[in-house]
């Protein structure tokens, strides 16, 4: 009997091959495979599922196969493998080769045998792939936006990280975007791998194999470079260069897409790669005032669609930091913010609040208050009268019963920039109510005014409205009015 131990890499994988005949001679012709090389990975492919902490390995070997029975150890020590999920499958020569059975050592726990009988001596190719643990990637982006504010760049980054126990040596990745539910987290499946193994590998299978074809899918491609943590004026040309695969399912929508290339990743390190540009995307900057959005504050949001029209539209963006900046007509960069992005469907509108931009003056101011058409109630009423003269006295018990409310305002705006700007403003104004204004403005909702103008650069604008609230019993139902008005300031 001879044995061959081969070890490979950090993630202690071993492969002996057990010549059981004990008729083979003990010579071996200068023909066979040098049984003492030890194999090293022809390649290896990453599909990294962020969403349930999911990877599945796909790796490629060649071993030495010995005409007869050989005996292959698998070990998963100090990794975070699934056992359960450990398949091995014959790439050259599938005919001549079989798997008989996968036995669990009892003493070793964390190792499995693969039985092979061959009808030839061979050097042979499998694939041996399996789900881990460990491995996470995360996006971010960086977004210059042209000085006339319509255009934007975007480039777009992931970074994987490598917790697993492994080293990965010129890796090819692949990220699946999208929310589906497979499997259970293979972390749990590690830490129970040691109880009912038999139980845990039948109600799994299923799972898994339903998980393994969804993540053999053939994806799309991002062309990609390692980059460093580049600066935010740096030139970036590479671009989305295939479509994605888009598959949907009755759970979710997910998209696979691999990067161009391969990377080594070691273990317990981070890698950040550059995984697309897009340049020339169509942007609308708009300055809203919403508080039930944003607050008090006049804010400046940025608005593009991940759309074919707008240079995008290929992939849905994935969960991410995006940090902005906006060139200025000499060339350098001002930071306008560092924001998180959500996950952007195909074809969806992509709004970010940029917050307020101290150089636009916005400033709402109350000129005049005052009511009219008041109502009262008489309960009752006592009457007296002298006795002689006639003279007879009332005495009034009454309240106010109805009014209307009044109140003139003056929306100041000023705009010191050199470029012409959108202005959006809503006011939510509450019970039987009137806005009256010469402005052209709508209704957003049964008790929310809309009113829209632009302000030139250097423009200094004030824009005057009424509201009227009907008060007890004056009202009468719930909603607003608009009513076109002309109004001036007030005359002390």
């Amino acid at each position: 009997m001879k044995s061959v131990n081969y070890s490979v890499g950090n993630f202690r994988l071993f492969f002996i091959l057990l010549i059981v005949s004990l008729i083979l001679p003990v010579q071996i012709n200068a023909k066979n495979i040098d049984l003492s090389t030890i194999p090293s990975r022809d390649s290896v492919q990453l599909t990294i599922y962020n969403a349930e902490d999911l990877t599945l390995v796909r790796e490629t070997r060649q071993i030495s196969i010995k005409k007869g029975r050989n005996h292959l150890q698998f070990s998963w020590a100090n990794t975070q493998i699934d056992p359960t999920s450990v398949q091995i499958e014959f790439l050259s020569n599938p005919d001549k080769l079989q798997l008989i059975n996968t036995t669990y050592p009892h003493e070793k726990p964390q190792m499995m045998y693969w039985n092979i009988q061959s009808s030839i001596e061979t050097l042979s190719t499998v694939e041996i792939s399996y789900f881990t643990s460990g491995i996470s990637w995360k996006a971010d982006y960086t977004a210059i936006v042209e000085p006339s504010s319509k255009q934007m760049k975007l480039d777009n980054f992931v970074t994987v990280t490598n917790n697993s126990g492994e080293d990965y040596e010129q890796a090819k990745v692949r990220l699946v975007i999208g929310k589906i539910n497979l499997v259970e987290k293979v972390s749990d499946l590690v830490n129970q791998s040691y109880q009912k193994r038999d139980e845990l590998e039948y109600r799994k299978k299923a799972k898994l194999e339903k998980a393994r074809q969804f993540m053999r899918k053939t994806p799309g491609r991002y062309e990609m470079l390692a980059a460093p943590m580049a600066a935010p004026g740096a030139v970036m040309e590479d671009a989305m260069i295939e479509e994605k695969e888009v598959e949907k399912d009755s759970l979710s929508e997910y998209t696979i897409f691999s990067i161009e290339g391969t990377e080594t990743i070691p273990n317990q390190w981070s890698k950040r790669l550059r995984s697309g540009t897009a340049n020339e995307i169509g942007l609308e900057t708009v300055y809203r005032y919403r508080p039930r959005e944003y607050g008090e504050k006049l804010v400046r949001v940025y608005i593009f669609n991940n759309s074919k029209e707008s240079s995008l539209g290929v992939s849905p963006l994935p969960e991410g930091k995006i940090q902005i900046y906006q060139k200025n007509t000499q060339g350098s960069l001002t930071y306008i913010a560092g924001l998180n992005l959500n996950y952007v469907s195909i074809g969806e509108k992509v709004e970010l609040n940029t917050a307020a931009n101290p150089e636009i003056h916005f400033e709402l101011v109350n000129l005049k208050n005052w009511r009219d058409n008041i109502w009262m109630h008489y309960k009752k009423a006592n009457v007296y009268r002298r006795i002689g003269d006639g003279h007879i006295q009332i005495d009034h018990n009454s309240r106010v019963a109805g009014w209307d409310e009044h109140s003139l305002y003056v929306q100041h705006l000023r705009n010191p920039t050199d470029q012409a700007i959108d202005i959006e403003i809503r006011r939510v104004i509450y019970g039987d109510a009137q806005f009256k204004s010469s402005l052209e403005v709508k209704k957003h909702d049964f008790q929310t005014v809309q009113l829209e103008t632009r302000v030139d650069a250097g423009e200094k604008i004030e824009l005057l409205y009424e509201t009227t609230i009907k008060k007890g019993k004056n009202a009468e139902q719930n909603q607003l009015q608009l009513e076109t008005k002309k109004l001036s300031y007030p005359v002390y």
